[in-house]
């Protein structure tokens, strides 16, 4: 192993250029055998970070002319029927629009979370083109299920729109699902692994209008597709996050100079303007996972507080919050009997009770970090 002496002289060199040294030591001791723990104090990181800087605009995340934050999820050819599809009843004709499922790919995601999140304003597109010139109902039956749940969508038949014959062969439109017509908002909140679908499409003949036949030569046909739309118009309630990682600290060669054994304390000491209307809990556990256990955790002293709010829900300023995380000699002596850490991150909306809140892409957060270290360190 490396010399104690020269990771004294490394911090030395760091000090003279960012940092302080909070106690005083006679220096001529470094001749002999010696242990001194200074205080040291060191100006780590500054930053000053927007949502849009974290997270850049997709086909999946879509900035709206005022710069609202909106989730975007597509699925094609959710309906494609011919006439021939169709039953052959002189009045009413069904199809059946076979079960389907469309996977969100949040289940990875979804293993790593618990709490409560409700979104208030989700929506779905059925965009569809249509040639039949008699009316269609559709009938959807949806579900989606969650981790540990499943709601339906509940939404009644709707009649799509026809083309005007003759001047209008077929006609291309949207059909709006929301929280006025069906139960969306509690399915989107769920939040879905998977959305499953089915249904049926009825044609109910009329009469002849004007002499135009109901089925004029050429392809009678109806096809779909799906737009979800997810506005960040939501609330969050102890909306918990979990990553487990290999332990990066533990030293396994033992040729570190940084040995977390040469630390009496570690202390980060951070402060905070957050212009996000989210309050966040941080916290860092050391884990066995050949015996399930936590050994040691480090969480902030006090919460990142959540920016207020005005009347619609936007940020309308900052919060400043000073915090810490202190990482103790008891927590250095369990560094190497773990071999996982375990980061939590508990998320909250303004207020005491969590409030429907906005999230804009231009939102900041400014942040100051600063180091204090305790060495514990053996001249030989």
């Amino acid at each position: 192993m490396i010399k104690r002496s020269l990771l004294f002289i490394l911090m030395i060199m760091g000090l003279l250029i960012t940092g302080c040294i909070k106690e005083t030591y006679n220096m001529r001791m470094l001749s002999k055998k010696a242990h001194i723990s200074p205080t040291l104090a060191i100006s780590a990181v500054k930053g000053d970070i927007s949502f849009s800087d974290v997270v850049k605009s997709s086909d999946t995340v879509v900035f709206d002319k005022d710069k609202l934050v909106i989730l975007v999820f597509k699925k094609d050819s959710v309906i494609d029927l011919k006439l021939s599809d169709f039953t052959k009843a002189t009045i009413q004709k069904t199809a059946t629009i076979d079960p389907n499922s469309y996977d969100l790919n949040l289940g990875d995601v979804m293993n790593h979370i618990s709490g409560t999140v409700k979104f208030f304003n989700p929506s779905i597109k059925f965009n569809y083109t249509n040639s039949f010139p008699d009316p269609v109902k559709i009938s959807l039956n949806v579900t989606a299920k969650g981790k540990n749940s499943t709601v339906p969508l509940n939404l009644s038949p709707f009649t799509l729109s026809k083309p005007n014959l003759p001047v209008q062969q077929e006609v291309t439109t949207t059909f709006i699902i929301d929280k006025s017509n069906s139960n969306l908002p509690d399915l989107i909140s769920l939040p879905p692994e998977t959305i499953n679908y089915s249904g049926t499409a009825v044609i109910t003949s009329t009469v002849k209008d004007k002499g135009i036949e109901n089925y004029a030569i050429g392809a009678n046909r109806l096809t779909g597709s799906l737009e979800i739309d997810v506005p960040m118009d939501l609330s969050l309630n102890n909306l918990q996050f979990k990553d487990t990682v290999n332990n990066f600290i533990k030293n396994n060669s033992g040729d570190n100079p940084l040995d977390p054994a040469d630390f009496q304390l570690l202390r980060i000491n951070v402060s905070a303007k957050n212009g996000f209307p989210l309050g966040a809990t941080l916290k860092m556990s050391l884990y066995d996972s050949s015996t399930k256990t936590e050994k040691s955790t480090v969480e902030a002293t006090k919460h990142l507080d959540p920016a207020p709010i005005d009347g619609n829900g936007k940020a309308s300023g900052v919060t400043e919050t000073t915090t810490s995380f202190e990482f103790t000699s008891v927590f250095f002596s369990n560094v190497n009997k773990a071999d996982k850490i375990i980061f939590t991150v508990i998320l909250n909306t303004t207020g005491t009770t969590p409030q429907e809140v906005k999230i804009y892409s231009d939102y900041r957060i400014n942040f100051n970090a600063a180091l204090v270290v305790k060495p514990d360190i053996n001249f030989k």
